[in-house]
């Protein structure tokens, strides 16, 4: 469940219930991703949109948002207007 962790920097520490919601909101944003179709879901670039999803939901964490939902659909949103076709 803690798909999320690899992209956690050394230099970040969040307790375990928040990497919990951190995992839930990744999931749950990568999965809205994948049954899109979205081309960032693709093969070719699915790693390096996870890494981009990753890091929006940690740096939102960062600031204090512990909100799955907000988290999850902050971070599609972004992907969705920085990452075009």
């Amino acid at each position: 469940m803690a798909q999320i962790v690899p992209f956690i920097p050394s230099n970040t520490a969040f307790d375990p219930e928040t990497i919990n919601i951190l995992s839930t909101a990744f999931e749950s944003a990568w999965h809205r991703i994948e049954t899109s179709n979205s081309p960032a879901a693709r093969p070719a670039y699915a790693f390096a949109m996870r890494e981009v999803v990753a890091r929006h939901i940690i740096d939102m964490a960062q600031s204090g948002e512990r909100e799955p939902i907000k988290l999850s659909e902050s971070a599609v949103e972004f992907l969705a207007a920085n990452y075009k076709d």
